[in-house]
Parts: C-alpha cells; structure tokens; sequence
C-alpha cells in the first residue's frame, strides 16, 4: 500500500491508492519514473523499498515514487485516466522483473525515521523540498510533542517549529474555500516556493493586523472575526503564491511591506467600523479620494491610456488555459510586421484555440464532435459556435461577428497564409485580420461567461 503520510504530496488520512497516484503523477514525475524503470526493465538493483506493517498491509515508507510507477506498470487500469495515453506499457521482460520487489520491513515508523532522514538529506534518492520537509514534521506532531519530532529528526525543537508554523500556515491556506482546480493543484505542489508567504507572517506589522499567533499545538489563531480573517487570508495566499496568469509570478514577493499591503487592504476591505474611502460616512477620506483623483497642482498629468492596439500588443488573457496563455504571451511580442507570415500562424492558432477552450467550458465540445462526426476543424467550429442557440455565448453581438463577412475573410486569408496558397502574408492586411477577430478573442480570454 501507497503511504497517506507520505510528506511529498498533501492527501487526506483517507485518501485512496488512487488518489496517491494521481498526487504522485501530478507533483513527483512518476511518468518519467516509469519510462525509466520500463526502459531498464526493471528497477536498479539495490534499490531496496522500505514497508512497515499496518492494519494487515505492507505499507511503503521508502519508495513510493517506485512502487507507485511498478504498480501501474504492472496493472494499467491503475493509470488514472489523464494520463493513460502516456503511460508507457511495460514489456514482458519488465513485469516479469517487477512481480516480487525486495523491501525491507522496519518494525515500526519510528525505527525507519533514521534512515529515511538520512535517505533524504543526503545525495541519493530524490531529496524533500522545503514544503516535504515541513509537511513531514507538521505530520509528526500529530503523534508526538515537539520535543519527541525534535528527537526524531535529530534537531531542536525550535528548528520544529520553524518548519511546522510554516506548513501550519500552509495548509490553512489549501483548506480555505475558494479555490479553482488550478489553483488548489499550485497550493499543493511540493515545488511551491512558500518563503514570501511565510516569511510575511514573521513581520510585527502582519501580526498586528491579524492578531495572529500560535496556540500550544501550534495551530494558528486570530482575535479578528472568523470570516474576516478568513478573507485576510485567503487574499494573501493567493496574491504571495498563486502566479499571475499573464506574468507567470505571484503578485507579491519579499520585498512586500505590510505597511503598503494593508493600506491596499484597508482600502479593499469593508468592514463596519471602516468605511471605503470616499464613502459618504467620511468626508475626509472623500476629499483626500478627490484631491487624489486630481492629482497635485503643479504636478504631472494622469498617465494617459494605453494606444488602441493595431495588432495584439495589449492582450491579456484571464483564463487559465497553458495554450492560450503562452498564445498569448508570444503574439503580444512578436513584430507582425518584420514576421509577417509567423505572426499570421499565431493569429489562426490564438483563434482557434480561443474557440476550442470556449467550446469546452460551455460543455459544448462535445455535442460539436457528435455533429461533424469528427473532430471539427476552425470552420466548423465558426458556424457552430455563431448560432446564439447553440449556447456557446451569451452574446448575441459576438454570434453576429462570427456570422459577419469580415470573419469569414478573416479566416480565409489566415488559411491561405498556413497553407502557402494564393496569396503573399500582407502585414496591413493581417491587421485588418487582427481587428476583425480582436472583439472575440478578447471576449473568450477575459473569460466572460
């Protein structure tokens, strides 16, 4: 049996064999694992796992990566299904190496603590990221005192509670409502660079704020209202360790201070004794707004909005989609007219993809296979998606672009410029492409229901 203690992944005391696997493919390169072990047709020797019996099953402590990419390897119907069509099927000569693995069976968790800090500290076996090794503390609190986790992993018991506050923080972050798939997969990642996060909760100006501190069990507690709090938190986790979309990095980082954060919150958060600035309750906050607004006497004028885009030099994309995102990201900087032929690929790429993600998150992809019979191509995918009843979007005026004339050329020139037929890539002509498919593809990539 997977452990559910396994400090690498953050799985629930119940979590099934399944669910470990899923955890281990999505965090622990468990695929490219067993490529490998396929590859060699078996594992190293050497490699020895280490089990300790309980509730009547072998239970592995060392090894889980392996014994997981084995198990899989062994038995297909095991792959979850996201990754099916990658898994490599093992050779004869493979399952026949993996049906009986040596291990060593400790006596209890306690005796193998050893060996395994030493597995994982040293060269060798993959070593624990700073969120494993927190995360394996924090899991043996829950049977020991800190002076017997400190015993155990041959340290102090300050040196515990540097890595368990941290994971404590953590972890109630992950368990806060609110979060989307791809977000809750970012928290639970052992990879995820938690020092800003943590590191926030070390200054007195954050401590003040949220009245925050450590109970004896070092479980964190606030003198603010639950939900309030709740909300402080959920906010500073997601602007410290979830990556923007569009620059790839969390908005906030060490160089953060509480100072300007919580002016920022303070600003954002209404509670009933602190009115918005502006708000008819405080009048000085109303003319401090106005003179803001304003701007000082002498002083330079507001920044001015930025030019109308003439290509896609101003596209943001919202949605979480990695295709669209790096679309995204290279058509913003490539020079259409110098690379007027690439930049017209990317231009049919960005718009097909738009449609295909807007197909999908309308749950209508589906519904368009068993129509074509196929999968569709741009199209199909067109005409389905500019019938307002076929319920891809809200908005009759988007269904009346993709209707147009102008989309129709749009399409025909980018089909032409892919397939080098008919015509030279015109750098004039694709901006006229560009700004008869700029209203749809912003409309998808800003995520619009």
């Amino acid at each position: 049996m997977l452990d559910t203690r396994n400090p690498r992944i953050e799985v629930a005391d119940g979590a099934s064999q399944d669910e470990i696997r899923l955890k281990l493919l999505d965090h622990e390169e468990v695929l490219e694992l067993a490529r490998e072990i396929d590859k060699h047709q078996g594992l190293f020797h050497g490699e020895r796992i280490i089990t300790v019996q309980e509730a009547g099953y072998q239970v592995v402590l060392e090894g889980n990566r392996r014994i997981a990419a084995c198990q899989m390897l062994l038995n297909p119907a095991l792959v979850p299904a996201p990754y099916r069509i990658r898994f490599p099927k093992a050779t004869s000569e493979t399952i026949e190496n993996l049906r009986r693995i040596a291990a060593d069976v400790a006596p209890s968790r306690e005796v193998a603590e050893p060996i395994l800090t030493k597995r994982h500290t040293e060269r060798g076996a993959k070593p624990w990221t700073p969120v494993a090794k927190m995360r394996r503390a924090a899991r043996l609190l829950g049977n020991h005192s800190v002076p017997e986790v400190a015993s155990i992993l041959g340290t102090t018991s300050t040196q515990v509670k540097k890595l368990i506050r941290p994971y404590k923080l953590l972890k109630f972050a992950l368990e806060l409502k609110g979060w989307n798939e791809r977000e809750k997969k970012i928290l639970e990642d052992e990879k995820l660079k938690t020092n800003p996060y943590t590191r926030f909760f070390t200054l007195s100006k954050t401590r003040s704020v949220l009245q925050v501190e450590f109970d004896e069990e070092e479980n964190i507690v606030s003198g603010l209202p639950s939900k309030l709090f709740k909300d402080h938190m959920r906010r500073i986790a997601r602007d410290f360790l979830i990556p923007d979309p569009v620059t790839g990095k969390p908005r906030c980082d060490t160089r953060t201070s509480p100072d300007a954060y919580f002016l920022d919150t303070d600003q954002a958060t209404v509670t009933p004794d602190r009115p918005k600035p502006g708000n008819a309750n405080n009048p000085s906050s109303a003319a401090s707004a106005n003179a803001a607004d304003k701007g000082p006497a002498n002083g330079p004028a507001k920044p001015k909005p930025p030019k109308a885009s003439i290509f896609f030099e101003n596209l943001e994309c919202h949605v979480q989609d990695d295709n669209l995102l790096k679309l995204t990201a290279e058509i913003k900087q490539i020079n259409h007219q110098k690379m007027t032929i690439a930049a017209s690929l990317l231009t049919r790429a960005l718009f097909e993809c738009a449609l295909v993600y807007k197909l999908r998150s309308a749950k209508k992809w589906g519904e368009l296979i068993k129509a074509e019979g196929k999968d569709p191509g741009l199209a199909e995918m067109i005409k389905y998606c500019s019938v307002f009843g076929n319920g891809v979007f809200a908005e009759q005026n988007i269904c009346k672009t993709l209707q147009s004339g102008t989309t129709r050329d749009a399409k025909n020139y980018l089909d032409a410029i892919t397939h080098l037929k008919y015509r030279e890539a015109d750098p004039k002509t694709l901006e006229s492409v560009a700004n008869n498919l700029r209203q749809v593809i912003q409309y998808i990539l800003k995520g619009t229901i």
